[in-house]
């Protein structure tokens, strides 16, 4: 028999065994919760109008569309946010979704998957012996602020010949209209409104009235049934494709955060970023121009004042850079070339710290940086060499970007 003082004794402790682990599983509940699917911030100082089409555009952000919207017929979401959700909507995504890249035929421009069809039609396959990129959804948080850096402050940082013989030859991505191109992971896109039009024929099926994006983005095997060709073309009005630019132009950067291990790492991390060359590709920061973006073709082609003359810091040049072999998944986008990738900026790093590079095949911050080949070669080396408690500096620096 066991004693009444031992079996509330032990009652205790069950009782407060479950009692922690329902705390923790609460806690840890509440922490996945907040790394995901938070509301979006807007930029500071918008006016009430600008803020009226922050949040149109956010509805449609999140909205799902459906075939009788246009959807389809092959897709890979039905909302922009079903990609962009992390830590907030309008950040980065999970995993690959929808966004694999493969080789089909000659050449090295990268086609992309779809992995869904509408009404039950088939989904289209990967060719045998396809050559396949994986690439991670980007974050989109302050990309209006980065298309409102003036275009001489970005080439102010290209050295294509390497005429100073750092080793490091940034390369401006130079579109074939002589724009340059700032967007993706390969700087094959050039403007916010090629970004969202692309996005919505690409992943959601939905083909809109901005030149070069009226028509779906690959022919398919297979006809497509009448009964599901019930809608407008193109599928969305310019209407819808300027909220949605409103939106993404009009998000905060990812703020800053502060080092788990005191404040003595982060200037000192900090200092061993620029030490290293890190900075050259990754370069802290830009000013935003003084003039309005011009968006040609839009109902409303200016941005909003609260883009202009902001100082930011999204720790990439935007350029294109050789990174060797070891990134080399010979699949390219736009004027790249299979071994060249734009700098990611880094800002927001903190929110993802796992899944890293354009492939995401990096599990943490130092994979990160073991994998630079090429142009960054040199700065790893660097790194390698450093002891312990300086290498732990720098990673506690860029945990707080």
């Amino acid at each position: 028999m066991v004693s009444a003082r031992r079996f509330h004794r032990w009652r205790s402790v069950v009782y407060g065994s479950i009692f922690s682990l329902f705390v923790f599983g609460a806690s840890l509940a509440a922490q996945r919760a907040g790394q995901d699917r938070q509301p979006p911030v807007p930029l500071p100082g918008l006016t009430a109008e600008e803020r009226a089409r922050f949040e149109e555009g956010r509805r449609l952000f999140e909205f799902e569309f459906t075939p009788r919207d246009g959807l389809g017929p092959v897709f890979n979401a039905r909302s922009c946010a079903a990609c962009h959700h992390i830590p907030m909507v309008g950040g980065h995504g999970p995993g690959y979704r929808s966004n694999i890249r493969y080789l089909d035929g000659q050449g090295t421009q990268g086609q992309l998957f779809h992995d869904k069809a509408i009404g039950g039609m088939p989904v289209p396959a990967l060719p045998d012996g396809a050559v396949i990129s994986k690439r991670k959804p980007p974050s989109l948080l302050g990309l209006g602020l980065v298309e409102a850096v003036p275009d001489e402050a970005i080439l102010a940082h290209a050295d294509s010949e390497d005429r100073d013989g750092d080793g490091i030859s940034g390369r401006p991505a130079i579109g074939k209209d002589g724009r340059l191109m700032r967007f993706g992971s390969q700087a094959h896109v050039g403007s916010l409104v090629e970004f969202v039009a692309d996005a919505l024929r690409q992943e959601l099926g939905l083909t809109s009235p901005v030149p070069g994006f009226e028509e779906e983005p690959v022919p398919l095997p297979f006809p497509v049934p009448p009964r599901l060709r019930r809608v407008p073309s193109p599928n969305v009005t310019l209407e819808t494709v300027q909220k949605l630019v409103d939106f993404v132009a009009l998000l905060a950067p990812p703020p800053r955060g502060t080092s788990e291990f005191g404040q003595a790492q982060s200037p000192r991390g900090e200092n061993l970023f620029r030490e290293l060359a890190c900075a050259a590709c990754h370069v802290p920061s830009f000013r935003t121009g003084a003039q309005p973006v011009s968006r040609p073709g839009l109902l409303q082609p200016s941005s909003a004042r609260a883009l202009l003359k902001r100082d930011i810091s999204p720790y990439s040049d935007f350029l294109l850079h050789d990174m060797g072999p070891a990134l080399d998944d010979k699949v390219s986008l736009g004027v790249a070339r299979t071994t060249e990738y734009r700098t990611p900026p880094l800002w927001g790093l903190r929110f993802r710290q796992h899944l890293l590079l354009h492939d995401g095949r990096a599990n943490n911050i130092e994979q990160a940086i073991v994998f630079h080949d090429g142009e960054g070669a040199a700065s790893r080396k660097r790194y390698l060499q450093l002891p312990p408690e300086e290498r732990r500096a720098l990673i506690e620096f860029l945990k707080t970007l």
